[in-house]
């Protein structure tokens, strides 16, 4: 009978088999993820990390919480994108951009971008100070198009034509989230005009 002598694993997220979870992410198209995500004000991005801390967790070793890891996603953004890199190696799939940097850049878009919009708020700025956070809103997607972009050629899927149909809860956050940025750009008018 011969021993193991591997040391136990200290890391939390490591894989329990490799290659089984480099399919095991959630498949959107790119154009699906960033109208939604822009229409919802960001909340579809809650969903999105849900979804594949979801169904990267038989893969992971240990206990997570994917409804946690969706909600406060800043704090997992990185090690999402270290196991889409990971993944991507397994299956020699070339990383023309740093996946590292695309979790850094989302990460401090939207806290800048939510910063921005706290300070204008509570009027410590100006109020034009929420067209800042207007701007690193919608730059703020970018980071999530490209990561799907690689989970996409991870799941054999180039353009997402797997979930690239709206279905009524897509329409429903569509229509919603049009009549808020409505009322939102009306009441910014109404803030200049009056100023």
């Amino acid at each position: 009978m011969e021993l193991e002598t591997q040391a136990p694993q200290t890391i939390m997220e490591a894989d329990i088999d490799p290659a089984a979870g480099d399919q095991a992410y959630f498949s959107v198209s790119t154009s699906k993820l960033k109208w939604l995500y822009l229409a919802t004000f960001g909340l579809y991005s809650i969903y999105w990390f849900y979804k594949n801390w979801k169904l990267q967790q038989p893969f992971i070793d240990g206990k997570i919480m994917p409804v946690m890891r969706g909600i406060f996603s800043i704090f997992f953004t990185h090690a999402l994108a270290k196991r889409i890199k990971q993944s991507m190696s397994r299956q020699d799939i070339p990383e023309n951009k740093h996946l590292g940097f695309l979790a850094t850049m989302f990460v401090l878009l939207v806290i800048l971008g939510n910063l921005a919009s706290t300070l204008a708020d509570n009027h410590v700025v100006p109020q034009y100070f929420n067209i800042i956070w207007l701007v690193l809103f919608y730059l703020s997607v970018y980071p999530l198009i490209e990561l799907q972009d690689k989970i996409n050629m991870l799941k054999d899927d180039p353009i997402g034509t797997i979930n690239s149909r709206y279905d009524w809860r897509g329409y429903a956050a569509l229509f919603i989230g049009g009549v808020l940025w409505l009322l939102a750009i009306l009441g910014a008018v109404a803030l200049i005009a009056q100023n």
